[in-house]
C-alpha cells in the first residue's frame, strides 16, 4: 500500500536515541502529528537538511500509534528566511501550536493562516497585527473564540462610548466608570479588533485579551520564544515594522 502524502511544517524536533529525531509536525490534512525520523542524525542526507522550521514539506508517515514513523520527506517550496524579531515571532507561533493543539485533529483554516503569517513575517510585515490575528483565530479554532461585538450577559451590542472588561470563558461585559486596571477596554477598540482595524489602542487591547485567554491554556511553563523576544526587544530598538536596528 502506497503511504498517503501530507503537506506540513516542522514545529519542533529533539534528539531521540542515538541516530533519530522526535518531530512534531503541523499538517494540513491531519493537524498536529508526532513522528520519529529514524537514522537521520549524524549524516548529511536530504531528510536531515529538510527537517527545519519554516520549510513547507511533502511527507508521508506510517503507523497508527500516537507516535508514527516519518518516511518520505521532500521540499514543497523554498525555506522561508526569517531574522530578528520576525524569527522570534515565527518561533512563537510554532510554540503556541505545539503546546496547545491536540494531536491529529485537522485545523485547515488555522494551517492556511499559519502559512500566510509566515510569509507575512518573512516579507518584513508588521509583527503585532500578524500575531494578534493569529492568536484570535487559534482561540476560535480551539473552541475558545471571544465575541467582541456584544456583551455575554445581556446580548447588547458593544457601544463605542462605553468601557468593558473581559471575563475568562465568558466574554465581554461593561464595567462602571470607577473600575481601573489592565482589564478595561474601550468599546471602540473592541470593535476595531473584531474588524481587524489595527491602531495602537486596538493592538494593545487585542494583546491583553489574548494573553488573558491563552494563559490558562498554556499553564505555568514560560514560552521560550517570548523570553527571547523580550530580551532582544529590551536590548535593541525596533523600527515600526518590528525590525531591530
Amino acid at each position: 500500500m502506497v503511504p498517503e502524502q501530507f503537506t506540513g511544517f516542522l514545529l519542533h524536533r529533539r534528539s531521540y536515541r542515538e541516530t533519530s529525531y522526535l518531530t512534531d509536525l503541523f499538517t494540513l490534512e491531519l493537524g498536529k502529528i508526532s513522528a520519529v525520523a529514524r537514522g537521520v542524525r549524524g549524516n548529511k542526507g536530504d531528510k536531515k537538511s529538510l527537517l527545519q522550521s519554516f520549510q513547507l514539506l511533502l511527507l508521508s508517515v506510517s503507523g497508527r500509534h500516537e507516535l508514527r514513523n516519518l518516511n518520505q520527506l521532500e521540499s514543497a517550496g523554498p525555506r522561508l528566511q526569517l531574522g530578528g524579531n520576525q524569527l522570534f515571532s515565527a518561533m512563537y507561533l510554532n510554540e503556541l501550536l505545539n503546546r496547545l493543539l491536540p494531536k491529529e485533529v485537522p485545523h485547515p483554516e488555522l494551517f492556511l493562516s499559519y502559512q500566510k503569517s509566515l510569509h507575512w513575517l518573512s516579507s518584513g510585515g508588521d509583527i503585532e497585527p500578524c500575531l494578534r490575528q493569529f492568536e484570535l483565530l487559534l482561540l476560535e479554532d480551539m473552541g475558545y473564540g471571544i465575541d467582541l461585538t456584544q456583551e455575554y450577559e445581556s446580548g447588547q451590542s458593544v457601544d463605542v462610548d462605553v468601557d468593558y472588561c473581559f471575563v475568562l470563558e465568558n466574554g465581554i461585559r461593561r464595567i462602571d466608570n470607577n473600575a481601573q486596571g489592565s482589564n478595561r477596554f474601550s468599546g471602540k477598540a473592541l470593535l476595531q479588533v473584531s474588524n481587524n482595524i489595527w491602531t495602537a489602542n486596538s493592538l494593545q487591547c487585542a494583546k491583553r485579551i489574548t494573553r488573558m485567554a491563552l494563559s490558562p491554556l498554556l499553564g505555568q511553563k514560560p514560552l521560550k520564544s517570548r523570553e527571547l523576544f523580550q530580551q532582544t526587544w529590551t536590548t535593541a530598538k525596533p523600527d515600526n515594522n518590528g525590525n531591530v536596528k
